[in-house]
């Protein structure tokens, strides 16, 4: 199965690839994928082919055209009224290298430098290969950086190195950084994060 920890998905309108039409949970037991939702509307019982993305933390973004048949939910543990019995029937690709999904942020964080000591910046942007940020303090190219910050429940220190350098005016820079000595906890939580993230911005 190409979905490996997967909870929720975009359906989008039939025939369409840019209206979205429902936001549903997703349960995935060896390769059966169901999606649970809360309306129906504009869903036939049997879909041939349709457009849904699913947010898999470990994957990735993953879009693909799928096949569903719709039911009304009989099961009084689930609390969604509607279920749909999916099959991925072609994947488009998986978004989830740093040039490939990214999401603003705009939050302050204390950062530290190599060279320059402690100094403040900005995160614009985040991807699970690096960050974008912007900052008074002037940065060297090559230069590493770190900072600590809580991007789901616990805070995870950071490493980075500034691969390119912007000057937006007058002693206001902004860098790209690549993530470097990454800890397998810390990872999972940005990725975790960039998906919600997108996913939560579609909404």
């Amino acid at each position: 199965m190409i979905l490996k920890n997967c909870n929720s998905c975009i359906v989008y309108e039939p025939g369409s690839d840019t209206e979205i039409l429902l936001k549903a949970r997703v349960k995935c037991a060896e390769d059966k994928i169901t999606l649970h939702f809360e309306d129906e509307s504009g869903l036939d019982e049997h879909i041939d082919r349709l457009r849904i993305d699913f947010c898999d933390s470990q994957v990735g973004y993953v879009k693909t055209f799928s096949e569903l048949e719709v039911r009304k939910n009989t099961d009084p543990y689930i609390l969604e009224p509607w279920i749909a019995d999916c099959k991925i029937l072609e994947l488009i690709e998986i978004l989830q290298r740093q040039e490939e999904l990214r999401v603003r942020m705009a939050k302050e964080v204390s950062l530290l430098s190599e060279n320059h000591g402690p100094f403040t910046g900005v995160i614009q942007n985040i991807s699970v290969g690096g960050v974008y940020l912007t900052t008074n303090q002037h940065l060297d190219i090559g230069e590493h950086i770190e900072f600590e910050y809580s991007f789901m429940k616990k805070p995870q220190e950071v490493q980075a190195s500034i691969l390119r350098e912007t000057i937006i005016r007058d002693n206001y820079f902004g860098y790209g950084c690549q993530f470097e000595n990454m800890h397998k906890n810390a990872e999972r939580d940005i990725r975790q994060f960039v998906y919600r993230q997108q996913l939560n911005k579609m909404w």
